[in-house]
């Protein structure tokens, strides 16, 4: 099993009037039904870090023709390595997957492109580790979700989060790569004890992640999710939930759509936590057509 170890290299603790977006994209909406439409919101700091190693992608909302045939696509990925490898680890993930999933044939199922998207941008990662010669300091994660009609498609590897918002309840619909899968199904054959599995160094190691070999641990759902009015998909890097609760989250969910995910960063960094990670979020709000705030 191949296991990962987030290295990051630190700068500074970050001061609040430092609380700056290093990107930012403006907003439009995708008409998806007869009723509902989408509008992206999104926003991204450094944190205290060096680099910033995360790299998000939302697809063109304005081009109608494009949400006709392939729905809206979003995706967050966050790079590791430090220095600059996670940041191009990261970017090269996203621009492949992008390339892939763009090229799809409209009779091609939503999962099936996003799975062969999600190989293709492996495939990147590990060909651009192996040239560099950096082939075990260099991987990213990666989540992407599509919304085509009034249904959600998603797609995981790693510990980066997709989250449903729906009337105040925030649910998690991926799940985390990482070594505490297997320390869990320790404890339940009785191997280990739950504190032990709580205090095992290696819990957080990613157990997969873009960048290996052979890709054996996706998430994904097969069964597209219903969309209701008014609800919110969150994608996001670990910076955000190794920071705020769920129930924090769920809070600044709640209301706003344009600068929602400018309020979530912002509620991070202000959490003033040391060595603050990489954060970026994306959010995706359903509407009636008629609403757009």
């Amino acid at each position: 099993m191949a296991l990962w170890k987030k290295k990051k290299v630190y700068a500074q603790v970050f001061q609040d009037d430092q609380i700056k977006a290093t990107r930012k994209r403006k907003t439009v909406m995708a008409k998806i039904s007869d009723s509902l439409q989408v509008v992206p919101s999104n926003y991204q700091h450094i944190g205290a870090r060096e680099n910033q190693e995360d790299s998000f992608v939302i697809s063109d909302f304005s081009n109608s023709q494009a949400v006709e045939v392939n729905g809206v696509l979003a995706l967050v990925a966050d790079g590791m390595g430090g220095l600059a490898f996670g940041e191009e680890a990261s970017r090269t993930a996203a621009e492949a997957f992008l390339k892939i999933y763009e090229e799809r044939s409209a009779d091609e199922a939503i999962w099936d492109s996003l799975k062969r998207a999600l190989l293709n941008a492996n495939t990147a990662v590990f060909d651009l580790a192996l040239n560099g010669d950096v082939e075990h300091d260099l991987g990213t994660t990666l989540v992407a979700s599509v919304i085509y009609g009034d249904e959600l498609h998603w797609i995981s590897a790693g510990d980066s989060r997709i989250y449903l918002y729906r009337e105040d309840d925030l649910q998690q619909l991926n799940t985390d790569h990482t070594y505490a899968n297997y320390l869990e199904d320790d404890v339940a054959n009785g191997k280990l004890t739950r504190q032990e599995a709580l205090e095992h160094p290696e819990r957080d190691y990613l157990t997969s992640y873009l960048g290996l070999p052979e890709l054996k641990e996706i998430s994904l759902n097969e069964k597209p999710l219903k969309l209701k009015a008014k609800d919110k998909i969150l994608l996001c890097s670990d910076g955000l939930t190794n920071t705020l609760p769920a129930k924090r989250i769920a809070e600044l969910l709640k209301s706003g759509v344009t600068k929602v995910a400018e309020e979530v960063t912002r509620a991070v960094l202000m959490a003033n936590k040391p060595y603050q990670d990489n954060v970026t979020v994306v959010v995706l709000s359903v509407l009636p057509l008629q609403e757009d705030s």
